[in-house]
C-alpha cells in the first residue's frame, strides 16, 4: 500500500517511478569477485530534484544495501530508512528532511550477486584451450535488469550519462561502452579500470565485461576503430563478423547521414547468453554462435545468420540507442526497424544471397503465422507494467514490424524513405520518441499521410485476406477485390469484429510484369489493372510486400499455376503463393487444393522456392504422421519430388556452387532424412557419419551444412554405440555451432531409454542457453518422442521451474513449447492445457495461449484431411 500511492501512473497507464527526481549522471564503481560470484558496488547518482520530497525511489533487484546518503548545497544527510517492495522491484530511500529543489547527489554502497541466469551482471563459465574451466562476467540489462547491477531509474526515457570504474584482478581485462580513460595498479593483485563517460543514454544500454579475451581489430573507412573479442584462442573466428561490421557501419553512416557518435565499437562473444545478441551502445554482446565463424568449418547458414545478427545490432546503434522509444510499448520502434535494416544492409553486402527473396520464407512467414492467431497482439501493444514487455519480444514486434516498414518503403519510395529517416535522427538524437514521430518524418518527406496508413497496421491486430476475381472487357482487366480479417483457425469474424486496413497493393501481370501500386481502404473495390490483357496471369501483392494473404478465383489460380510451372512468376511470389495456400488449408480447407497447387511446382529448382516447399512438405507430413491411411500417400507424393531434386544436387559441393546452392543442398538432405527410405541414402549418411566420428573437423566428407540431417538418419537406424559416438562428437567439438548440430539430432535416438537419457543429460549438464534444443530434438523425432518429452516435462516440472526461476521468461517459454507443441489430437491438447492451467508460470501466459491455439488449428486441419478428398483413392489417382 505504501508504494501504490507513490508510483506514478502516466500516459497510457504506464507505471513509472515518481518523477520528483530526474537522473543526470551515474558514477558507478564495481568490484566483482569471480571466485565467490559476488560484487561490491558504489554508485553516486547526480540528480535534479524537481519537486521537494523525502523519498528517493529506484528500481532494485537482488541487491543488499550498506549505506545511503544525499548531498546538496554542501550538506549531507544519511538515509533514515531503506524500504523494499520486492514485487515491484523498488527500493525506497527515506530521508528525515526533504530533499530541496535543485541538483544533488545520492551516494549508495551495496553488494550484489554474479548470478548464473544470464541477466543483470552475471557469470559465464567456459573451458579454455588448455582444458581448464574459467569464469568471466558480463552484463545483459535489457529489458529490466540494470537494476540487478546498481539501483537506478530503469526506464528507457530516464536517460543519463554513465561513468564506470571496475576494480578487477590484475591479469584480467575489462570492456565497457566507452574506451578506458585510465588504468591504475592497486598493488600486486588488483587494478582499477576507469572508463570515459558515456553519451546520454538509457540504463538498458550500459554494458561491461570482465575476463580474459583475444581480439581482432580494424578501422572503418570513416575512421571508427572496431574490435571483435572472443575467449582466448578463438580470435581467428572473429574475422568474418569484423568485416561485416566494418562495411556495415560505414553503410549506415552514409545512409542515415548522422555519423556513428562513439569513439569506438566493440563486439564480444559471451559463452553463456540468453538471446542472440544485445545492442549495448559501443559494446555489442553476442552468443558465440551468432558472432564466431570458423573459416574452415562454418556452414553457409551460419555465415548468413552471423552477418544478419551483426547488421541488426549495428542498426540499433541509431534506432534504439541514438533515438530510443519513450516506453516499452514502443519496443517495435527498435526491433522492427533493426529487423528491416538487417536485411537491407546484408543484401547490399552480399547481393548473391537474395535476402529479400528469403525474407518471404523467414520474417514475413513468421509474422503471418503468429498474427493469424486470436491470441496475437498489435505491433504497438499497450504496456502498463514494464514486466509485460518480456512477452512481446516476438515475431510481431520484430518480423511483422519489419514487413510493415518494408511496405511503407514501397509506398513512400526509397528516396523519401531515406530523407524521412535522416530528418528523424537529426531532430530526435539522444532523445525518446513515439511511433507518431517517425510517421510525421516520413509524411513530411513524402507529402503523403503515412500516419494514417501506418496506424492501421501498427495499432490493430491481425492482417487481411484479400479475395480476388477478374474479368476482361474491351481489352482491359478489372479486378474485384475484398478484404477481411484473416483468422488462422478459420473461425468466423463476428459483425462487431470486422475491420479493414489501408491496403497498398503492388500488382503485376503477364503483359505488364513491372508491379504497379494500387491502394484501397474499404471492404471491397474494383481495380482496373493497367497494361493487363485478357488471359493474363495477375499477381496481386507482387513481391509479397504487404503483410496479407491472397485467395484467387479458380480461373486466376489456374493462370498463376502455369506461371509457376514455367517460372515466369517471380521467385518471391512462387514461394509466397504456396505458403498462403498452406495457411488457407489449415484455416478451413481439407488439403486437396493445396496438394493440387503443389503439382505446379514439379519442375521447380530455385533454392528459395524449395525452402518454402520444404516447409509445407514437412508440416503436412508431421500432421498426418500417425494417420495410417494418409501418411503413405503423402510420403509417396513428396518423397519422389525430394529425391529428384537431390539427384540434381548430390552430396558433394561443386566448384560453381554459390551460397544459396549450398544452403539448398542442406535443406534437401534435411527433407531426405524425413521422407527417403532409400538404402543407398542411408548407407551414404552412415559413411559420412563415420568420417565425423573419425575426425570432427572433416568437413569435406560431411559438411557442417547438412550434419544435422546425417546425424538424424544415422541415429534413427542406430543403437547404443551410435548414441555414444554422437555424444563423443559433442564432447570433442570446441565450437558451439558444431555442438548445436548434435543437440538438434540427438533426440532421433531409436529407443525410449536413449531419448530419456537425452532429456536427463540436457536438463542437468547442457548450458542454460542451449538446454531446450535437445528437448525439441526428442519431441520432434516421432510421436513417441513427443509423448516422452511431455511426460518428462510434467514429471520434472518443479525442478525445471526452479532451474529457470530467475532467468528470462523466454527460456521457460521455449521449454514449454518444445515439450508440448507437436501433439495432434484434442485429448492431448486438452491435457496440455489442463496441466499448464493447474501449474501457471508468470511471464509466459501469452505464449502458452498462442501455442494452444496453434495446436488446435493443426488438429482440426488433420481431422478435415482425414475426412475429405485426400482420404479417397480417386483423389490421389487424379494427380
Amino acid at each position: 500500500p505504501h508504494y501504490t500511492s507513490l508510483v506514478t501512473m502516466a500516459a497510457e497507464n504506464r507505471v513509472l517511478l515518481p518523477q520528483q527526481l530526474k537522473p543526470v549522471k551515474y558514477d558507478i564503481e564495481l568490484t566483482p569477485d569471480l571466485d565467490n560470484f559476488t560484487f561490491q558496488g558504489k554508485v553516486t547518482i547526480t540528480v535534479e530534484v524537481v519537486e521537494a520530497t523525502n523519498h528517493v525511489q529506484l528500481h532494485s533487484r537482488e541487491i543488499g544495501y550498506q549505506s545511503a546518503s544525499f548531498t546538496s548545497d554542501g550538506k549531507t544527510q544519511e538515509v533514515e530508512h531503506i524500504n523494499f517492495n520486492f514485487k515491484k522491484q523498488i527500493v525506497d530511500f527515506v530521508f528525515e528532511e526533504e530533499l530541496m529543489v535543485g541538483e544533488g547527489q545520492l551516494v549508495v554502497e551495496y553488494s550484489g550477486i554474479l548470478n548464473n541466469q544470464m541477466a543483470g551482471f552475471y557469470r559465464s563459465t567456459y573451458t579454455d584451450i588448455h582444458g581448464n574451466e574459467k569464469v568471466m562476467a558480463s552484463t545483459q540489462f535489457e529489458s529490466l535488469d540494470a537494476r540487478r547491477a546498481f539501483p537506478c531509474w530503469d526506464e528507457p526515457a530516464a536517460k543519463a550519462i554513465f561513468e564506470l570504474t571496475l576494480v578487477i584482478d590484475s591479469q584480467l581485462s575489462a570492456l565497457s561502452n566507452m574506451p578506458e580513460a585510465s588504468i591504475k595498479s592497486l598493488g600486486k593483485s588488483k587494478k582499477e579500470v576507469h572508463f570515459l563517460p558515456t553519451v546520454k543514454m538509457s540504463t538498458y544500454l550500459l554494458a561491461f565485461v570482465v575476463g580474459e579475451f583475444d581480439f581482432v581489430a580494424t578501422v572503418t573507412e570513416h575512421g571508427v576503430p572496431i574490435r571483435c573479442f572472443s575467449m582466448p584462442g578463438m580470435s581467428h573466428r572473429c574475422e568474418f563478423a569484423l568485416d561485416c561490421a566494418k562495411r556495415c557501419l560505414d553503410l549506415y553512416d552514409d545512409y542515415f547521414k548522422t555519423p556513428y557518435p562513439l569513439p569506438k565499437l566493440d563486439m564480444i562473444a559471451i559463452p553463456e547468453f540468453a538471446a542472440g545478441a544485445m545492442e549495448n551502445w559501443g559494446l555489442v554482446t553476442y552468443r558465440e554462435v551468432d558472432l564466431l565463424v570458423d573459416p574452415v568449418t562454418a556452414s553457409a547458414g551460419q555465415r548468413q545468420r552471423v552477418c544478419t545478427v551483426v547488421t541488426h545490432e549495428l542498426a540499433h546503434q541509431w534506432f534504439g540507442n541514438l533515438v530510443t522509444m519513450a516506453w516499452w510499448s514502443g519496443l517495435w520502434l527498435n526491433e522492427s526497424f533493426a529487423c528491416f535494416m538487417q536485411t537491407w544492409s546484408a543484401d547490399i553486402l552480399f547481393p548473391e544471397w537474395k535476402l529479400w527473396d528469403q525474407f518471404i520464407n523467414d520474417d514475413l512467414a513468421a509474422a503471418l503465422r503468429l498474427d493469424a492467431l486470436r491470441s496475437s497482439h498489435p505491433i504497438q501493444v499497450p504496456i502498463n507494467e514494464a514486466i509485460e514487455v518480456e512477452e512481446v519480444f516476438d515475431a510481431i514486434s520484430y518480423c511483422k514490424g519489419a514487413t510493415v516498414i518494408r511496405m511503407l518503403n514501397a509506398v513512400i519510395g526509397p528516396q523519401a524513405f531515406q530523407d524521412g529517416l535522416v530528418n528523424y535522427f537529426k531532430k530526435h538524437q539522444y532523445a525518446n520518441t513515439e511511433g507518431s514521430d517517425l510517421w510525421q518524418a516520413w509524411s513530411e518527406a513524402s507529402g503523403k499521410d503515412i500516419g494514417g496508413i501506418a496506424r492501421s497496421w501498427t495499432e490493430q491486430m491481425g492482417y487481411p485476406v484479400i479475395e480476388a476475381s477478374s474479368k476482361a472487357n474491351d481489352g482491359a482487366v478489372t479486378l474485384s477485390v475484398t478484404q477481411a480479417w484473416f483468422m488462422g483457425d478459420g473461425s468466423p469474424v463476428k459483425a462487431d469484429e470486422q475491420k479493414t486496413w489501408q491496403l497498398p497493393l503492388l500488382i503485376s501481370s503477364k503483359s505488364s510484369p513491372e508491379p504497379k501500386l494500387y491502394t484501397f481502404d474499404s471492404s471491397s473495390a474494383d481495380i482496373v489493372i493497367e497494361g493487363a490483357q485478357a488471359g493474363d496471369w495477375i499477381n496481386i501483392n507482387a513481391g509479397h510486400v504487404t503483410p496479407a494473404r491472397v485467395i484467387y478465383s479458380s480461373e486466376m489460380l489456374e493462370s498463376l499455376k502455369a506461371a509457376v510451372s514455367d517460372g515466369s512468376l517471380p521467385v518471391a511470389d512462387r514461394a509466397g503463393l504456396v505458403l498462403d495456400y498452406y495457411a488457407f488449408a489449415k484455416a478451413n480447407g481439407d488439403g486437396a487444393d493445396l496438394i493440387r497447387l503443389l503439382s505446379a511446382y514439379k519442375t521447380e529448382t530455385n533454392p528459395v522456392v524449395w525452402d518454402a516447399l520444404g516447409t509445407v512438405f514437412a508440416a503436412v507430413h508431421k500432421i498426418v504422421i500417425d494417420d495410417a491411411a494418409l501418411e503413405p500417400k503423402v510420403r509417396a507424393l513428396f518423397a519422389p519430388a525430394v529425391e529428384n531434386c537431390f539427384s540434381q544436387l548430390g552430396w558433394d559441393a561443386r566448384p560453381d556452387d554459390g551460397h544459396l546452392t549450398t544452403m539448398h543442398r542442406a535443406d534437401i538432405i534435411g527433407l531426405l532424412s524425413r521422407f527417403s527410405n532409400s538404402e543407398d541414402v542411408l548407407a551414404e549418411a552412415q559413411s559420412r557419419f563415420a568420417a565425423v566420428v573419425e575426425n570432427v573437423n572433416d568437413t569435406k566428407a560431411c559438411p557442417t551444412d547438412y550434419r544435422v540431417a546425417v546425424f538424424k538418419m544415422t541415429m534413427k537406424q542406430g543403437d547404443n554405440t551410435t548414441f555414444d559416438q554422437l555424444m563423443d562428437i559433442y564432447r570433442r567439438c570446441d565450437d558451439n555451432a558444431q555442438r548445436k548440430h548434435v543437440m538438434h539430432a540427438i533426440g532421433s535416438a531409436p529407443t525410449a531409454a536413449l531419448k530419456t537419457r537425452v532429456l536427463d543429460w540436457t536438463t542437468t549438464e547442457v548450458k542454460l542457453q542451449d538446454f531446450f534444443y535437445p528437448i525439441l530434438s526428442v519431441s520432434s523425432s516421432s510421436s513417441e518422442g513427443q509423448q516422452l518429452a511431455w511426460s518428462y516435462f510434467k514429471d520434472n516440472f518443479e525442478r525445471l521451474k526452479a532451474k529457470l526461476a530467475k532467468a528470462n521468461p523466454s527460456l521457460m517459454h521455449a521449454v514449454i513449447v518444445y515439450s508440448a507443441r507437436g501433439f495432434v489430437g484434442k485429448a492431448k491438447i486438452d491435457e496440455v492445457e489442463a496441466f499448464l492451467k493447474a501449474n501457471p508460470i508468470t511471464g509466459v501466459e501469452r505464449g502458452v495461449q498462442q501455442m494452444l491455439e496453434g495446436m488446435r488449428t493443426v488438429s482440426e486441419f488433420a481431422g478435415r484431411m482425414s475426412q475429405g478428398p485426400m482420404a479417397k483413392e480417386e483423389f490421389w489417382k487424379s494427380l
